[in-house]
C-alpha cells in the first residue's frame, strides 16, 4: 500500500488521495477503534461535521474532531446509509470515497462487537461439523425455516437479526439470518428448510445478490425456481456460451427493451410500455431475431433469452 501510494502521488495525485483514505480507515479498523473514531476520521478528512447512526443513536463530530450535541442536528438525510456529512456547500471530490470507506469500517467494527457473529459464521459454513452448526444455531435461537439475506455492507437498515460480513471474490458481503425482508436492494434472499440446508441457502443468497440490477434490486431464489440450478452450474463450470456472448454485444437500452418485450404478452403490449409504435417495435424484433439467432418471443426462445440474460447478469 505504501509503495503504491508513493507511485500514485507522482503519477496521479487524485488517485493517491483515494488510496490515502482507504489506508486511513484500514488503519483505524486494524487498530480496533470504536464507532466514534470512524465518525471522527470522516469529519477530519472531509473537513465538515460528520454523523452516523450507531446502535440507534446519532453520533456527530465536527471538522476539528470534537463531539457535537445531537440536539441541534439537522434532519437526517433520507439517502444516508449509516454515515453522512452535514455539509452546507457542494460536496468535494473525495466525499463519496470518505463516506463509502467510513460505512464499510463501521460495518466491520459493529459486526466484530456482536457476540453472535462467530455463530453465524459457523451456521453458514459448509465445512462445519453438524455438532458445531447445531450448537451455533442454539446460541442464535434459530427456528426453521431460516431466511438468509445477502447485501452490501452494512446490510439493510431495518434488519435486526444476527449477521456477519464475509470476504468474497466480489468484495465484502453482509450476510444476515432472520425473518426480516429488506425493503430495498440490492439484496439476495434464499430460504433453508432445515438447519442442514443453511450453508446451501447462504451460497444461493450470494448468487442471488450478484443477479441484482436496477430492474431487479431484490432477487429471491424462490422466484428463480429451476434457474438457480443454472446459476450454480455456471459457477462450477462457466465456459462462454454463444447466447450469452451475443447478449453481451448489445447496449443497455437494447437489453432493457428486450426485457420488456420478453416480459410482455405481445409486441403491441410491449410497444405501449416502451412508448413506440408497434410496427417500429416489430421491425426491431425482426432485427433482434437475426442478431440473437432465435426468436425471443417463441416459447423456446423466451427460455433461451431468460437463461442467457441471467447468466449475463451473473457474469
Amino acid at each position: 500500500m505504501r509503495e503504491l501510494l508513493g507511485r500514485l502521488t507522482v503519477l496521479d495525485p487524485a488517485a493517491s488521495e483515494s488510496v490515502k483514505i482507504i489506508d486511513y480507515f484500514d488503519s483505524l479498523v486494524a487498530g480496533g477503534c470504536g464507532a466514534e473514531a470512524i465518525v471522527r476520521g470522516a469529519a477530519i478528512l472531509g473537513q465538515t461535521t460528520a454523523a452516523a447512526r450507531v446502535r440507534g443513536k446519532v453520533v456527530r463530530v465536527d471538522a476539528d474532531g470534537r463531539r457535537v450535541s445531537e440536539a441541534d442536528a439537522p434532519d437526517e438525510p433520507l439517502a444516508a446509509a449509516g454515515v453522512w456529512f452535514e455539509r452546507a456547500d457542494d460536496p468535494t471530490i473525495n466525499d463519496a470515497m470518505i463516506l463509502d470507506r467510513a460505512r464499510l469500517a463501521l460495518a466491520i467494527i459493529e459486526t466484530r462487537s456482536l457476540p453472535t457473529t462467530s455463530a453465524v459464521d459457523r451456521v453458514i459454513d459448509p465445512d462445519a461439523s453438524w455438532v458445531d452448526r447445531q450448537g451455533a444455531a442454539q446460541r442464535l435461537k434459530l427456528t426453521v425455516p431460516v431466511r438468509v439475506i445477502a447485501a452490501p455492507p452494512p446490510g439493510p437498515p431495518s434488519f435486526a437479526g444476527p449477521a456477519t460480513v464475509l470476504a468474497t471474490g466480489q468484495g465484502a458481503v453482509w450476510v444476515g439470518l432472520g425473518d426480516a425482508m429488506p425493503t430495498h436492494g440490492p439484496a439476495g434472499v434464499s430460504t433453508a428448510a432445515g438447519l442442514e440446508d443453511v450453508p446451501r441457502a447462504a451460497a444461493d443468497a450470494l448468487l442471488a445478490l450478484r443477479l441484482t440490477d436496477e430492474r431487479h434490486p431484490l432477487v429471491d431464489t424462490d422466484d428463480l425456481g429451476a434457474l438457480i440450478l443454472v446459476a450454480r452450474a455456471h459457477e462450477r463450470d462457466s465456459p462462454p456460451h454463444p447466447d450469452v456472448e451475443r447478449l453481451a454485444t448489445l447496449d443497455a437500452r437494447t437489453l432493457d427493451a428486450l426485457d420488456v418485450v420478453v416480459d410482455s404478452e405481445s409486441i403491441r403490449a410491449a410497444a405501449t410500455v416502451l412508448a413506440l409504435h408497434h410496427s417500429t417495435l416489430q421491425s426491431r424484433h425482426d432485427a433482434w431475431t437475426r442478431t440473437l439467432g432465435y426468436d425471443p418471443l417463441s416459447p423456446r426462445g423466451r427460455a433461451r433469452y431468460l437463461t442467457a440474460r441471467l447468466l449475463l447478469r451473473l457474469r
